[in-house]
């Protein structure tokens, strides 16, 4: 060893107080500590409402067009290729959604995602669509949530608990409020009606209500168009003529904001299906310049009634009103005068001498109007014939009350069930025959059903008409007594003033009803011919024209081999439209298959949707049913079934509920409340990009400080076991051991 070199000895002795230091200092325990830092992004939420209130067009951005506040929302975050959500996105991460009741995250490229929102919802829930989003981002570091609304807000709790419940989550509310919140201006149609089926040539009445709301009292122009066809896309559609040549219009100035009531007149002037647009003239400044308008459809018949017309003695209405049906050209009238002998030669356009035995026979007329008429004159089987032809062919029955048959003879035949009255005896009075001499007369008081139809409509303008029936309209002296409207059927068209019936209500004058597929009707009065009195036959002519024309209306509409219908014109958005195909012609019914396929077509006849009528337990009618997911006019086309079967076309429309347009006005009052109370601001549409831009950002640096005891890490073995080694294996080299 003694041999060996100094510096040799030197480097030993070094690594061997390397290892005892290791040694010393392992036994100290040392702790290696490692500082690091991890960062926590800001996040920012945008809320963009996306109810039916934000299609309001009251946003101008730029030039003197107005904008939907949807669009003008869309527009400020897409425009110059969405530079503001761009800008955002480089300091915040963005999350964002849409809401109406509740919030529902975006997902996809925001630019085309936010082009694609559509003002459809229902309700506007503010607080409780940020009470969502808030928790969806819970936990993490929430810069704030921007809320793009006009506020009009439908909570379903109190304001302060929905506050409370915002505030605690200790998030800024920047709410950017958008629209006016000054009243706004709109002119609504609320309603249409109108009878589903007219005459050619007849004065057809179509009542609609109008609403005006907002400031301005500008009268309004309420004028009737026809639809525009299938090769006038883009077109109003032409204005409906009345036969002056003159627009069929009103014009009517609003009073408050109460409902008006229009009436229009027009005559159609040829037959088939009319689909008719009442509109009321948009005015600038509208909040929804898409409910000035509603379709209603109308089935145009022809003119021509064919009548049979049976009497059992020649009474005074016997005689005028055969007369008058023989003058009128639209009513081709074959009477019949039971009481009349072998050798009388029976009256009317086409004479006959007995009445029909068979059903062939019988649908050979659309009306059967009976007098007062011995039922000992006909068969069991004639009196079954006249039941099967109202009831299954829906042709029409009318009754004319007399003082010796009408209507009592009829208890317990086959014509009782037709008749829309029963006839009960009254106490003191014998079927109509006053006890005393009738020396005053009465008008018959007409009901509010009796003014809605058109069987009291004399003139035109209804003011006058009402004149007419209540101080001019000849009196009448007799009617049938015991007489009640049958209960569920009958409905009461017109009554006496004063006296009472057997029920204890006002006796019925006129009563009208349905039997199976027919109508019917009850006159208790037999001196009609007395309204001829001062008015020519101008009066005693219109009300039996459209008396009859009333009776044939079901029977002419039998004559179409099938028809389409909806449970409503109107439905509102998400509820179930229902539509109803009834085959009217036995024939044609055993050619069907068990489903018919029908079209939902667009207002520029694009194909929306196909689905499937359904045959019903094996009767004629057909039903399809499905949600009324989308909004507007529509047209329901069910294309032709069979050879000489044209297609039906039905109008639909499909409406939001109106209460979030009910007053759309921005409600700044609860936007400011909801900023303040949670240390946000209340940022203004126009301009408001530089101060979203300002939000500061949340982002924050977490250290993370790591230790690890040094005895314990695997590089201190390492270095223990390469000291002693060395040292080892120097000796053993050097022969120093």
């Amino acid at each position: 060893r003694e041999g060996r070199g100094r510096k040799l000895r030197i480097a030993l002795a070094c690594i061997r107080m390397l290892l005892i230091g290791l040694v010393i200092a392992l036994l100290n325990r040392p702790v290696v500590s490692l500082t690091q830092s991890r960062t926590e992004p800001s996040v920012l939420a945008i809320l963009i409402d996306d109810s039916l209130s934000m299609r309001v067009k009251d946003i101008k951005l730029s030039g003197d067009e107005r904008q939907p506040r949807l669009g003008a929302v869309t527009t400020l975050l897409t425009r110059d290729s969405a530079k503001l959500l761009s800008d955002l996105a480089k300091v915040h991460q963005l999350r964002i959604y849409r809401f109406n009741s509740d919030a529902v995250a975006i997902a996809g490229t925001p630019g085309e995602s936010l082009a694609q929102l559509e003002p459809l919802g229902q309700k506007t829930q503010v607080a409780i669509s940020l009470r969502t989003v808030l928790r969806e981002l819970q936990g993490q570091r929430v810069a704030g949530a921007i809320v793009f609304t006009d506020g009009r807000d439908m909570p379903q709790q109190s304001i302060a608990q929905a506050m409370e419940d915002v505030k605690d989550f200790g998030v800024p509310i920047y709410a950017v409020p958008v629209g006016s919140d000054q009243p706004l201006r709109n002119i609504e149609v609320q309603q249409v009606s109108a009878q589903d089926s007219v005459f050619v040539k007849d004065i057809t009445n179509i009542k609609t209500t109008i609403r005006v709301t907002g400031p301005g009292d500008a009268p309004v122009v309420v004028r009737l168009r026809h639809k525009p066809g299938p090769g006038e896309t883009g077109s109003a559609g032409k204005l409906v003529l009345d036969q002056a040549g003159r627009p069929v219009e009103k014009i009517v100035t609003p009073k408050g904001e109460e409902p008006l009531e229009v009436e229009l007149q027009f005559a159609p002037a040829e037959t088939g299906t009319l689909d008719l647009i009442v509109e009321a003239e948009r005015q600038p400044g509208e909040i929804d310049p898409d409910d000035n308008s509603r379709e209603v459809q109308i089935a145009v018949l022809d003119a021509q009634i064919n009548v049979l017309y049976v009497d059992g003695y020649p009474r005074w209405d016997y005689r005028y009103l055969k007369n008058e049906m023989i003058r009128d050209k639209t009513v081709n009238i074959s009477c019949l005068l039971t009481s009349a002998d072998a050798t009388f030669r029976q009256e009317g356009d086409k004479p006959i001498t007995r009445f029909p035995e068979t059903l062939e026979e019988m649908l050979e007329y659309d009306v059967l109007l009976m007098g007062d008429v011995d039922p000992r004159e006909f068969s069991d089987a004639q009196l079954q014939l006249v039941a099967d032809f109202v009831s299954l062919r829906g042709g029409g029955f009318g009754m004319v009350a007399g003082p010796q048959y009408a209507p009592h003879a009829w208890r317990g035949s086959a014509i009782e069930p037709i008749l829309p009255i029963d006839a009960t005896r009254s106490q003191g009075t014998d079927w109509g025959v006053s006890a005393s001499t009738i020396a005053e007369g009465f008008r018959p008081a007409v009901t509010r059903e009796g003014g809605e139809s058109s069987l009291f409509r004399f003139f035109a303008d209804r003011e006058e008409n009402d004149r007419f029936l209540k101080q001019t309209w000849q009196p009448i002296f007799w009617y049938a007594r015991g007489v009640i409207a049958k209960p569920g059927v009958g409905e009461v068209m017109a009554e006496h003033p004063s006296e009472v019936g057997p029920d204890g209500r006002r006796a019925p004058i006129l009563v009208t009803g349905r039997y199976g597929a027919g109508r019917t009707s009850f006159l208790a009065i037999d001196d009609s011919w007395r309204w001829r009195y001062y008015t020519g036959e101008a009066i005693f002519d219109t009300y039996w024209v459209q008396q009859l024309r009333f009776l044939a209306r079901s029977r002419k509409l039998g004559q179409r081999k099938m028809s389409l219908a909806s449970q409503k014109p109107i439905y509102d958005l998400g509820q179930q439209v229902r539509l109803i195909a009834r085959v009217i012609d036995p024939q044609l019914l055993t050619q069907l298959p068990e489903q018919i396929r029908v079209q939902l077509m667009s207002g520029d006849r694009q194909l929306l949707k196909q689905e499937q009528l359904v045959r019903q337990d094996g009767g004629d009618t057909y039903l399809a049913s499905f949600p009324a997911d989308w909004v507007g006019r529509f047209t329901a086309v069910l294309q032709s079934v069979a050879p000489g079967i044209p297609d039906l076309t039905l109008p639909i429309e499909v409406a939001v509920p109106r209460l979030e347009l009910s007053s759309p006005q921005v409600d700044r009052v609860s936007l400011a409340r909801f900023a303040s109370e949670t240390g946000g601001q209340v940022i203004e549409l126009v301009g408001a990009e530089q101060r979203l831009l300002a939000i500061p950002s949340a982002e924050r640096k977490v250290p993370l400080i790591t230790s690890q005891p040094l005895w314990a890490a695997p590089i201190a073995l390492v270095l223990f076991i390469l000291l002693i080694t060395a040292e080892w294996v120097a000796r053993k080299l050097f022969g120093m051991v």
